[in-house]
């Protein structure tokens, strides 16, 4: 509780030294005038009054008898009476104004660091690592990052440009330290900068910054494969190697056998490490795939990589069969008010992918399929390219006795209700099946990884975008369908400047 003081000294007969309204006309002058009465005696310019805020703490207190009464709180000023508590929370001193203005950083990092978690559509992409880069055992240089990031973001939404020039000298900050330690060329420090040249590569998504792969590449390099065994390493290496498997169609020292094995002699392989060492290999191949005279030496390595995501999904079918459902949506009337003005009926992809989705038991497992229907897609393209078909590639017609067998398949996996609802190998002949499974898991992914307090890899845009390449050019929505589908998801907002990097085949 707090009131206003009603008597005290001006400011003006505070430098005098004197009190305010001795003289006997003016001994009722205090706080409630405006102006003291020895300053108006006097001639002087009153300078007004301070009207600091005197308060009480009060608390509740609960009696033996269960009434309840307030009671006045004890408060480490009362050794001192003397002195007002609202002086003791003024900034008089230059260690108080410090201590101020350190208490108003604090607020503005929460504040902002709330308002990307809330507002920003990758935000929930971007949190595993941000948890993972950021905990008590963390490089400062990892929350000065994020820093970065979430102040860059709310002054960029918010039109807040001294928000955003803070951001901009935080980032300014971390790349200062991050070359320092380059100079120092010391293994086990580097290793530890694998999360914060991640998080730096985010901070590019926020306005003009210089890409991090190649610094990246360069302190794999310098550390080598055998560095990142210790668990936190481990995991900021798989955070690289997660950013830099589809980020460009060019090959990438991850794909060699020594950074396959050698992270992972003291731990066991999961299965997003062996599904990753099958994406890995895939930018080489979209390299070489551009040359006519190394094509068949393509569809033998594309061969060779189909068949070992084949055995990846068989295995995960074995152990997380259970772990997945479909769970249908009755959109009713509400799905026909958003119709696109056209009278030919939904294809019946379309359908599949609106008045359904996927539900896991974690977002791993949930990632998992994603990446694997990506991962899927992109080797159905790179054969396509390899076998000399059109680039970009002619988009798929379906008969209706196509249509009947993507009914079928889905009606199968579904027919005794608790059965696993996802496709197995060899039961995907086109690209829209795989593109619809991935489409469906999205929904899900999003609001676990939203919502669960998991450190784990970063998961960029890559997968996604894939998965969007084809929508827009192989499945022959229309543009109605197509817009329907992707205003159902805040991530394909400005989809063509997000995902324009993940086409795959031969650029013209």
């Amino acid at each position: 509780m707090g009131r206003q003081p009603t008597s005290g000294y001006c400011q003006t007969c505070r430098k005098r030294r004197v009190k305010c309204g001795e003289n006997p006309p003016h001994r009722d002058t205090d706080k409630a005038r405006p102006h003291c009465g020895r300053c108006l005696a006097s001639g002087h310019p009153c300078g007004g009054y301070d009207l600091p805020l005197r308060v009480q703490v009060l608390g509740v207190h609960s009696e033996h008898d269960g009434t309840q009464r307030l009671v006045r709180v004890p408060t480490q000023q009362q050794s001192n009476p003397g002195r007002h508590l609202a002086h003791e929370l003024l900034p008089s001193t230059e260690n108080d104004m410090r201590l101020g203005l350190r208490d108003s950083q604090h607020w503005q990092q929460q504040t902002s660091a709330a308002y990307f978690f809330a507002t920003f559509n990758w935000a929930p992409f971007w949190r595993p690592l941000i948890l993972s880069a950021t905990d008590g055992d963390s490089l400062d240089i990892n929350r000065v990052c994020f820093q970065a990031i979430s102040y860059g973001y709310m002054g960029l939404s918010l039109g807040d440009r001294a928000l955003q020039a803070r951001g901009g000298r935080l980032y300014g900050q971390v790349l200062r330290e991050v070359q320092a330690l380059l100079l120092q060329q010391e293994k086990s420090r580097l290793a530890k900068l694998g999360f914060t040249m991640v998080m730096m590569n985010m901070y590019e998504a926020l306005g003009p910054a210089p890409p991090h792969h190649v610094g990246i590449i360069r302190i794999l390099q310098h550390c080598g494969p055998g560095t990142f065994q210790e668990e936190s390493l481990l995991e900021a290496f798989r955070s690289c190697r997660a950013l830099l498997a589809l980020c460009r169609q060019s090959r990438c020292l991850l794909e060699d056998e020594p950074w396959k094995t050698l992270p992972w002699q003291q731990r066991p392989k999961t299965f997003e490490d062996r599904l990753m060492d099958i994406i890995v290999d895939l930018p080489g191949v979209a390299e070489s795939v551009v040359a006519p005279h190394k094509r068949a030496a393509c569809l033998d390595k594309i061969n060779t990589l189909t068949v070992a995501l084949q055995e990846w999904r068989w295995d995960w079918h074995a152990v997380h069969a259970a772990s997945v459902r479909q769970v249908r949506h009755h959109a009713g009337g509400s799905l026909v008010e958003e119709m696109p003005d056209t009278r030919a009926p939904p294809p019946t992809i379309v359908n599949q992918m609106l008045l359904a989705s996927l539900e896991f038991d974690s977002p791993r497992l949930a990632l998992d399929i994603l990446y694997y229907n990506a991962t899927l897609l992109y080797l159905m393209q790179l054969e396509a390219v390899a076998r000399g078909q059109p680039s970009p590639p002619e988009p798929e017609i379906l008969s209706r006795e196509d249509e009947r067998y993507i009914r079928r398949q889905a009606a199968r996996n579904n027919s005794d209700g608790g059965g696993n609802p996802l496709l197995l190998p060899g039961q995907v002949k086109f690209h829209c099946q795989a593109a619809a499974e991935a489409f469906m898991t999205l929904s899900c992914v999003t609001r676990l990884l939203a919502t669960t307090p998991e450190k784990a890899t970063v998961v960029p845009p890559a997968a996604i975008g894939v998965v969007y390449c084809v929508l827009r050019d192989q499945l022959r929505l229309g543009d109605g369908w197509l817009a329907l589908l992707l205003s159902k998801h805040a991530l394909f907002h400005d989809a063509q400047r997000v995902f324009w990097g993940y086409f795959v085949g031969v650029r013209r």
